[in-house]
C-alpha cells in the first residue's frame, strides 16, 4: 500500500509514567499502519524506569530508548529524539505523542492520509489529532486551539463536548495543535526550526504552531485521527496540591506571559491585565497560593 511506504518516527517522553508509556506503546503496535519506529526519550530514570522500558525492546524490535539524565523541560527532551531521527535520516514523518495517551487503530493513517490530501492545495505546518478523554471516551477534550492576541487569551475547540460529529466537515485550521499530538513532515524542521526550548513546560507548543502560522503555513485537525488522552497525568491538572505541582503552576503562567511577550509585543499589556484579573479572582475564591503564583511572575517580568 502506497501510504505505508513513508516511515514515521513517533516520539514519546517518559518522566516518571513508564507504565503508561508501555499502555501508549502497545496501542500503537496495535494500529493499522505498519512503517513506523518508536523513539522513547527517558528522562532521569525515576522509578527504575529505564529498565522497565527496556523489556518492551525483547518483545518489539521497532523501539529505540534514549535517556535524558537532566530533566531540562518537554521541548528539549523532544528535541534530543528528532536530532536523533533527522540524523538517521529514514523516517519522512515525525509524530510529537504525549506518553499518557492512547492511540484508535486508524489514527495514523488518517494523519497520513490528511497530510497527502491538504499538500495538493496547501503548505502544511502541524498536523493534530481529535483529542477525546481517556476516563470519558466520548467527550472531546480538544481538537485545537485558537488565539484571541486582542484579549490575550487562547481557547480549546470543542473541550468538554460529546461527541457527535459536529468537527466532521469544517475546515479544521486551528492557531495550534496541542503538544500531546503532532504530526509533521520532517522537512519542517529545516524550515521553522526544532521545537522552542525556551519554555521548560507550557506553550512551546503553541509557539512552535504560530512560527508555522508566521512563514506561512497551515496548521490542520485530522478529525479521524483519534487519541485518547489522560491529560496531564505527569505533570499534574491539579498542580497546587504539592511543592512539586507549585513550581508547574509557575511554569503555566510564566510560559503564557513569555509566550505573548515573543509573539504578540502588543498585547503584552493585556496579558498583564488578565494575569491581574486572574490573581484577584484566585484571591476570591480563598486560592491564596495560585494567587502568590501569578503575582510572582506578574513582579518578575
Amino acid at each position: 500500500m502506497l501510504l505505508n511506504k513513508a516511515k514515521i518516527s513517533i516520539i514519546l517522553v517518559n518522566y516518571k509514567t513508564w507504565q503508561d508509556t508501555i499502555e501508549c506503546v502497545e496501542s500503537v503496535m496495535k494500529n493499522n499502519y505498519t512503517n513506523f519506529e518508536i523513539i522513547i526519550v527517558e528522562v532521569t530514570n525515576i522509578n527504575n524506569s529505564f529498565f522497565e522500558l527496556k523489556k518492551i525492546c525483547k518483545y518489539y524490535k521497532n523501539i529505540h530508548i534514549i535517556q535524558f539524565e537532566e530533566n531540562k523541560g518537554f521541548a528539549e527532551a523532544n528535541n534530543l529524539a528528532i536530532k536523533y531521527i533527522l540524523n538517521t535520516d529514514n523516517s519522512e514523518f515525525i509524530w510529537v505523542l504525549n506518553n499518557d495517551t492512547v492511540i484508535h487503530k486508524n489514527a495514523i493513517n488518517e494523519l497520513v492520509n490528511c497530510y497527502y490530501d491538504k499538500i495538493k492545495t496547501s503548505k502544511i505546518g502541524f498536523i493534530g489529532s481529535k483529542l477525546m478523554y481517556y476516563n470519558n471516551t466520548e467527550i472531546i477534550q480538544t481538537v485545537g486551539g485558537e488565539i484571541n492576541k486582542w484579549f490575550a487569551v487562547s481557547k480549546l475547540i470543542g473541550k468538554g463536548e460529546k461527541d457527535v460529529g459536529q468537527y466532521d466537515n469544517l475546515t479544521n485550521e486551528p492557531d495550534y495543535v496541542i503538544g500531546a499530538a503532532m504530526f509533521f513532515h520532517k522537512s519542517l524542521i529545516s524550515k521553522i526550526g526544532y521545537m522552542p526550548e525556551g519554555y521548560f513546560l507550557y506553550s512551546e507548543d503553541v509557539d512552535w504552531c504560530i512560527t508555522a502560522k508566521k512563514y506561512g503555513l497551515t496548521n490542520y485537525t485530522a478529525i479521524k485521527s483519534v487519541v485518547y488522552h489522560k491529560q496531564g497525568k505527569t505533570i499534574g491538572n491539579k498542580y497546587l496540591e504539592d511543592e512539586f505541582n507549585v513550581n508547574t503552576g509557575k511554569y503555566l503562567y510564566s510560559s503564557y506571559l513569555k509566550f505573548f511577550k515573543k509573539h504578540y509585543k502588543l498585547h503584552v499589556p493585556m496579558a498583564y491585565f488578565m494575569l491581574t484579573k486572574k490573581m484577584l479572582g484566585r484571591l476570591a475564591r480563598n486560592k491564596k497560593m495560585e494567587a502568590k503564583i501569578i503575582f510572582e511572575v506578574i513582579v518578575s517580568r
